[in-house]
């Protein structure tokens, strides 16, 4: 040998992690300042082989930045920091990396939290588009509550929700559920998204915060409630999960 010594694989990869999250800070950030919106596919939002923990650094390294932008765009300083306070949800450290498209919405203020839902600020073809965080119960008066403030922040009366949890399958099994209750408030227009996004995926992530394969592995996830027997059992009879769009009915 030359007389360096080689430099160990373990601090290879700690400095090539660290260069890629170097990188993408700056790739997040750009997007962060962006006056135009910021589509699914932009390239700044590769994770490039970002670990989770990484990923997740990196963001909350923009918050304060995106706290600063919301506020500027005139969003209340209360749905500032509920919106914000999905980079710090349970399951965060586990996903950062491939959530990074929805992420940025969230750093931007592109998507609020207000109350027990999150809403776009920007109307598309069905409304405003209405998501439901994992975290909390879905009670109706918390759903009322959010809906009602809602629709003072944007102005509007048009509303969406493209989710698993419209599948009619809920409904009809669990029709006393918040769950059921909260579907029957959607009149649905399309019987699945035809982004072909897997209900199935977004039904165990939700319900159980772990990745399809591992629900679907008995012995790695046992259900314990009604829904998560319900959940578990279709996913793994391979029947699945559809994510029907449905419009909001009138108050």
């Amino acid at each position: 040998m030359d007389g360096q010594r080689r430099e160990p694989h373990a601090l290879r990869l700690a400095r090539r992690q660290a260069l890629s999250s170097d990188a993408l800070l700056d790739r997040l950030r750009d997007a962060l300042r962006d006056p135009e919106p910021v589509v699914d596919s932009d390239p700044r939002l590769a994770s490039d082989g970002v670990s989770n923990a990484a990923a997740l650094a990196v963001l909350l390294e923009l918050e304060p930045e995106a706290r600063e932008r919301q506020l500027a765009l005139g969003i209340p300083a209360d749905v500032v920091e509920a919106t914000l306070g999905d980079l710090r949800r349970s399951h965060r450290p586990d996903d950062a990396a491939s959530v990074l498209d929805w992420m940025i919405e969230i750093l931007r203020g592109d998507v609020v939290q207000i109350g027990r839902l999150q809403v776009e600020r920007r109307a598309g073809e069905w409304g405003h588009a209405l998501h439901i965080p994992q975290e909390g119960p879905l009670d109706p008066a918390s759903v009322d509550a959010s809906l009602m403030r809602i629709r003072s922040f944007t102005g509007s009366d048009r509303f969406s929700c493209t989710s698993w949890l419209l599948d009619p399958v809920l409904q009809a099994e669990l029709p006393a559920s918040n769950i059921a209750a909260f579907a029957r408030r959607f009149e649905l227009v399309l019987p699945d998204h035809p982004s072909g996004e897997d209900g199935a995926e977004a039904a165990a992530r939700f319900v159980f915060r772990r990745p399809l394969a591992e629900v679907l592995d008995p012995a790695a996830v046992v259900p314990r409630t009604s829904l998560e027997r319900l959940v578990a059992g279709r996913l793994r009879a391979g029947r699945g999960w559809t994510q029907p769009v449905g419009v909001l009915r009138p108050a």
